[in-house]
């Protein structure tokens, strides 16, 4: 036997299991059934990569434009903290309240500034600083909202205040900000769990490959 030799994988496994389904005197249903399973993988996959976008901070820095907006369930409170003169330097401080009905994942959840009017109600953000931004998405920074450490943002629960600065070098006097809500809804996750246990009851998935499954789950809980 070859040592260099590449052992058997679950793919290979599975074509040889259902390679009759090729077969030029192969019935409909069997060409069914093979679809419906190469289906089903495909779209584990899918939730998969959802997964690790959720758990990968890296990724989360490039892609917070793919999260929900849930501004509607998620109000921003913003609160007046004080101003430097001398640096004509803005300070608030934010904090949101989910009244989504659902928690929400911990470390995908950010604030980003959206607008800031001027008396005449121009939008003047394209020449503010903001010297404490986490991020910046099409041109508007963003915040990471802490949760205190939790694994989720709990549903009619207050989040930690945010300082946001904003520093006008023209001496621009400005509105208070506003600000919308970027994150993802837990049941999401959920949703992941449920297809997983459904593919072990169809056979589709052994018991060892639900458990590697779940395992980018048990981290988002950590």
């Amino acid at each position: 036997m070859n040592p260099a030799r590449r052992q058997p994988q679950y793919l290979d496994l599975l074509l040889l299991t259902h390679l009759d389904a090729f077969a030029p005197d192969s019935n409909q249903s069997a060409r069914r059934s093979w679809w419906l399973i190469v289906g089903l993988m495909l779209l584990v996959a899918f939730f998969f990569s959802l997964i690790l976008l959720v758990t990968s901070p890296q990724s989360l820095a490039v892609d917070v434009g793919q999260l929900e907006d849930v501004t509607g369930g998620v109000v921003p409170v913003v609160t007046f903290e004080g101003h430097d003169t001398f640096t004509n330097e803005y300070i608030y401080s934010v904090k949101v309240i989910n009244q989504t009905g659902d928690a929400l994942v911990a470390g995908a959840l950010f604030l980003v500034l959206s607008e800031v009017q001027d008396l005449s109600g121009k939008d003047v953000m394209g020449s503010l600083e903001v010297p404490n931004q986490d991020g910046n998405i099409g041109g508007k920074p963003y915040f990471m909202i802490p949760t205190g450490g939790l694994s989720e943002f709990p549903s009619y629960q207050e989040s930690q205040p945010i300082n946001v600065r904003l520093r006008s070098p023209d001496y621009v006097l400005f509105y208070p900000p506003s600000f919308h809500v970027l994150g993802i809804r837990r049941r999401a996750t959920q949703s992941v769990e449920t297809l997983i246990q459904q593919l072990m009851y169809d056979g589709v998935l052994s018991e060892a490959e639900v458990q590697d499954a779940f395992e980018p789950l048990r981290r988002l809980s950590q």
